[in-house]
C-alpha cells in the first residue's frame, strides 16, 4: 500500500529455539556507524548494567571449553566450557548490540539431582524472577507474533474469534449494556462506571499528557521492531514541530539521517510544519532557511514512491503556494499526480491530518473519485491555513476542465462550511470570484453543489438561492441530443465528439437533479435528470445500435451496400473500405461500452437520493424503447441492486423492481457489496467481523482503506470507542492500523479523552511504529483543542455516502 513499509528482518526464533533472554533477539544488520543512548541504542542502557560476572566466549575450541555457543544477536559463534548452561555469556563480536546473554538449559529436565540445591542466606536466586520475564516476553511476543507474520495472507481472521483478545471483547460485546465490563478505556465516553471509581485514572494536564507522548515517541522510534526507523523519526519530528517545539523537531530530523534505510526526503514532512508556524509568525529569514531546505530535499523525492510520495505532494505544495513559491508547487504537482484509489486515500488523509477534519464518515465518498486529488487536497490544505485567495487561485490552475471544477467546487464548498459553522448567513457573494475562474457548465455544477451542502445543513432558503443561480448558467446552453447511428456512410466518416465536456455537463444536471428532490421539487428534478442521462447519450451511440450494425455487416450482399454507399469502383477499395468500416464499428463499441459504464453511475448517484424512483422508471424505459439509439440494457446490470440497496424501507418500490425481474437481480457491483455487508455488521456491533470481511477481500488495498477510515467513523461518531478499538485490532493492514490509530488519537485529545486513548496506546497490543502514529495523532488533537474549544456532541448524523 506504500513505499514506507520496508522489509521487516526476520526474528531470530525463527531460525533456533527461543532464548531465555528478556526480549527476543532478532538478526543483526550491518551498520555505519554504533549508536548510543541518544542515537537509536534502545540496548546501551542494558549494556551499562551488565554485571562483569559473565563468561567471555573464545574464537576457537581448546580442551575443556568444547561447547559451542552462538549469539542470538549477531549469530557470531564461540566456545566454552558446558558448565555455561543456564548461565550468562559475553559475545566474541565487539560489534555486538546485545554482548551478554543467557544460555538456555536444554537438559535441565532430563538431569536428575544429586545433592541438595545450596541456599545463600544473604542472596537470592535471580533464576525465578529470569522464568517469570521469559514467560511474559514469550506470551507478549506470541500474541504479537499472531497479529503479524504468522497467517498467510488474506486467512489471519478467517475465524475471527479465535484470537483471545478480539474473543474476549466480542463476548462481551454481547451482553446488555448494564452488564458490559469496560473492555476499552474509551468507552462510554470515557466514564468510568461505579464499580471500577476506586480505579479511575486521574486527569492528566494537556502539557503534561504532550511531554509524555513526545517521551513515548522517541522511545519506541529506537526499538529494533520498528516497520521502519527513519517513518518513526519522522513521525517524531512531526510531533515536535506541531507541539511548536523547533529545536526538538530538528533533533529528530537529524536522527533521519542516523538510521536505515537512508530516506532524506522523509524530512521534509517536519520541516513543512516548521515552515507553517515560521509564516505564522512571520519569520522571514527562518522561513527562508525551511524554504530552501524543501527545495533541495525535493530532488530526491522517489518518481514512484508510493504513498509516501503522494502524501508528500499536496503538502508541500500547499506550503510553497503559501510562502509564495506556486511554479514550483505547480510541476511538483503536475510531476506526481494521480488519479488512482491509492492516491485518492492519500488526499483524504492529508486533508485530515492538515485541517484537523478527522469525520471521514463525511469526507469520503466511497462512489466517486476526484480526477485530481492532489490538488483538491492542496486547495483544502491552503484554505485551513487562511489562504482562501492562494487557494482559489491555485484551484483555477489546471488546464483540464473538469479539474479544474471540482477543485474550485471544493474550494467554494469549504468557504461555505467556515461560515456556517460561525453561525452567519451563507451569502452568494462568497462564491463568487470563483465565478471568472469556470465555464458556465462548471459554475453550473459548482453553485448545485453548495446548493445540496447548504440543504443538508438545514438552510433550505439559501439552498433554493443557489440552486437558481445554478440553472441560470444553463439557460442558453442547449440539451444535448442522444447520439443516433445513421446511413452506412455517415457511420463510415463519424467522428466522435469530445466526451468530457458532455460528462461534465451531465455532472452538472444531474447535482442541480439531486438539488430539486432535496429541496422538495419532484418534476423539475425529473427534468434535470433526464438531462443528464441525454448528456451521457450524447458521448457515444447506444451499444444495442452498434451491435445491430454489425450484424448487418456481415450479410451476404454487404459487399455491394459498400460499394453503391461509398461509390467504389474497384475490389481492392471495396475490401479496404469493409475494413476501415469493421474497424470503425469496433471503435464504436468500445465507446458504446463506456456509454453504458458512465450511465450505470450517474444513476447509481442518483439512486442515493429522493430519486430512486425515477432512475428505475429511466431504466424500464430505456430497457424497453424501440428506438435502437435510446435502448440500453440498464435491467442488466448492477443498477437494480443498486436501486433496492438505498431503499431498503421502500416496500412498494422493492416490491415492483423484484417482480419486474422475477426475483433474478443481478449482483451489486463487488465495492458496493462489501460496503454493504460491513455498513450492516458495524451497525450491528460486529465490528472485528467487518474487518474480516475487509481483511479477505480482493479489492485494492487502497479502497479497502478509504472503506475502513469510514466506517471507523462511522463508529466514533455514535460514540462506540470500545467497538472502534476492536475493529482496528482487527485489521490487517499494519499501515492502515496506523492512519487509524493516528485519527483516534487526534480525536480522543480533541474530546478530552486524553488519559483513555494514553492508556490505549501504553498497551503492547500495537507494534511500536502504530503507537507512535497514534500519539502523533494525540499531540495533533492537544494542540487543536488548545486552539478551540471543545466540539459539542453532533446533533444530527453526517449524510450517508455508503
Amino acid at each position: 500500500m506504500t513505499a514506507k513499509s520496508t522489509a521487516k528482518k526476520p526474528d531470530a526464533s525463527s531460525k533456533q529455539p527461543a532464548k531465555a533472554t528478556p526480549a527476543t533477539p532478532g538478526t543483526a544488520g550491518k551498520r555505519n556507524r554504533r549508536e548510543t543512548v541518544s542515537d537509536d541504542d534502545p540496548f546501551e542502557l542494558e549494556r551499562q548494567q551488565q554485571t562483569s560476572k559473565v563468561v567471555p566466549l573464545l574464537r576457537k575450541p581448546v580442551k575443556g571449553k568444547m561447547f559451542r555457543v552462538v549469539c542470538p544477536m549477531c549469530d557470531t559463534p564461540g566456545f566454552a566450557s558446558p558448565k555455561v548452561a543456564g548461565k550468562e555469556v559475553k559475545c566474541r563480536n565487539p560489534e555486538c548490540l546485545a554482548p551478554v546473554f543467557l544460555v538456555p538449559d536444554t537438559d535441565a529436565e532430563n538431569r536428575k539431582t544429586t545433592e541438595e540445591p545450596k541456599t545463600d542466606a544473604n542472596q537470592k536466586s535471580k533464576l525465578p524472577l529470569i522464568l517469570a520475564i521469559v514467560a511474559s516476553v514469550t506470551v507478549i511476543g506470541g500474541v504479537y507474533f499472531y497479529f503479524t507474520s504468522t497467517v498467510p495472507d488474506g486467512s489471519e481472521l478467517a475465524k475471527p474469534f479465535d484470537n483471545p483478545i478480539i474473543k474476549n471483547q466480542s463476548t462481551k460485546s454481547m451482553l446488555p449494556d448494564k452488564d458490559k465490563p469496560i473492555v476499552n478505556p474509551l468507552a462510554n465516553g470515557g466514564q468510568q462506571t461505579q464499580s471500577s471509581n476506586n480505579n479511575q485514572k486521574e486527569p492528566v494536564s494537556p502539557e503534561k499528557a504532550q511531554k509524555s507522548a513526545l517521551k513515548s515517541m522517541v522511545e519506541l522510534s529506537r526499538t529494533r521492531d520498528n516497520r521502519s526507523k527513519p517513518f518513526s523519526r519522522r513521525l517524531a519530528a512531526e510531533a515536535y514541530a506541531i507541539s511548536g517545539d523547533l529545536a526538538g523537531s530538528r533533533e529528530q530530523i537529524d536522527r533521519i539521517d542516523a538510521v536505515e534505510p537512508v530516506l532524506p526526503f522523509y524530512k521534509i514532512f517536519p520541516l513543512i510544519e516548521i515552515g507553517w508556524l515560521q509564516l505564522k509568525q512571520k519569520d522571514t529569514v527562518g522561513l527562508k532557511k525551511t524554504l530552501d531546505e524543501t527545495i533541495e530535499l525535493s530532488k530526491k523525492i522517489p518518481e514512484y514512491g508510493g504513498r509516501d510520495s503522494l502524501d508528500l505532494v499536496s503538502r508541500l505544495s500547499a506550503f510553497w503556494v503559501a510562502a509564495g513559491n506556486e511554479s514550483a508547487a505547480e510541476d511538483l504537482t503536475s510531476k506526481y499526480q494521480a488519479e488512482n484509489s491509492l492516491a485518492q486515500l492519500s488526499a483524504y488523509l492529508q486533508i485530515a491530518h492538515e485541517t484537523n477534519h478527522y469525520d471521514f464518515e463525511s469526507l469520503i465518498d466511497l462512489h466517486r473519485r476526484w480526477n485530481a486529488p492532489q490538488s483538491v487536497a492542496t486547495t483544502l490544505i491552503l484554505i485551513s491555513h487562511n489562504y482562501d485567495e492562494a487557494a482559489l487561485n491555485w484551484a483555477a490552475l489546471s488546464p483540464d476542465a473538469m479539474d479544474r471544477t471540482e477543485a474550485v467546487t471544493q474550494w467554494s464548498l469549504a468557504v461555505l462550511k467556515q461560515v456556517v459553522n460561525q453561525n452567519k448567513i451563507p451569502d452568494i457573494g462568497l462564491i463568487q470570484p470563483a465565478e471568472m475562474k469556470l465555464s458556465a457548465t462548471g459554475n453550473a455544477l459548482m453553485y448545485a453543489r453548495c446548493a445540496r451542502e447548504l440543504a443538508t445543513f438545514k438552510k433550505p432558503d439559501s439552498a433554493k438561492v443557489f440552486l437558481s443561480k445554478s440553472k441560470s448558467f444553463l439557460e442558453n446552453v442547449p440539451v444535448p441530443a442522444p447520439m443516433k447511428l445513421g446511413s452506412l456512410k455517415e457511420i463510415y466518416t463519424l467522428k466522435l465528439p469530445a466526451s468530457a465536456p458532455l460528462e461534465l455537463t451531465s455532472q452538472a444536471y444531474v447535482q442541480i437533479a439531486c438539488a430539486e428532490a432535496e429541496l422538495g421539487e419532484q418534476t423539475e428534478a425529473n427534468r434535470f435528470l433526464k438531462n443528464a442521462v441525454q448528456a451521457i447519450q450524447a458521448t457515444a451511440p447506444s451499444l444495442t445500435a452498434v451491435q445491430s450494425k454489425q450484424n448487418e455487416s456481415s450479410n451476404f450482399n454487404f459487399k455491394e451496400q459498400v460499394k453503391d454507399a461509398l461509390n467504389l469502383d474497384s475490389n481492392d477499395r471495396i475490401n479496404r473500405a469493409i475494413r476501415d468500416y469493421r474497424k470503425q464499428l469496433n471503435s464504436l463499441k468500445s465507446a458504446a461500452e463506456n456509454r453504458s459504464i458512465l450511465l450505470v453511475s450517474l444513476l447509481s448517484q442518483a439512486a442515493k437520493t429522493e430519486l430512486s424512483a425515477s432512475v428505475w422508471n429511466i431504466a424500464q424505459e430505456s430497457q424497453q424503447a424501440a428506438d435502437v439509439n435510446l435502448k440500453e440494457a440498464l435491467l442488466d446490470s448492477s443498477l437494480p441492486a443498486t436501486i433496492l440497496d438505498a431503499n431498503q424501507k421502500n416496500n412498494d418500490l422493492t416490491t415492483q423492481i423484484k417482480k419486474a425481474l422475477n426475483d433474478k437481480i443481478p449482483a451489486l457491483q463487488k465495492e458496493d457489496l462489501l460496503a454493504q455487508q460491513t455498513f450492516f455488521l458495524v451497525k450491528n456491533g460486529k465490528p472485528e467481523q467487518a474487518a474480516h470481511e475487509i481483511n479477505q477481500s480482493d479489492l485494492k488495498k487502497a479502497w479497502k482503506g478509504q472503506l475502513s477510515l469510514k466506517l471507523l467513523s462511522v463508529l466514533i461518531n455514535e460514540s462506540k470507542f470500545e467497538q472502534a478499538i476492536q475493529f482496528v485490532t482487527a485489521i490487517k493492514d499494519q499501515v492502515l492500523r496506523e492512519d487509524m490509530l493516528n485519527s483516534i488519537g487526534a480525536i480522543a485529545a480533541i474530546q478530552n479523552k486524553v488519559s483513555e486513548v494514553s492508556t490505549v496506546l501504553e498497551s503492547n497490543v500495537y507494534t511500536p511504529t502504530e503507537r507512535i502514529s497514534g500519539y502523533l495523532g494525540l499531540v495533533s488533537g492537544l494542540q487543536i483543542a488548545k486552539a478551540r474549544p471543545v466540539s459539542p456532541e453532533p446533533t444530527q448524523q453526517p449524510v450517508d455516502k455508503l
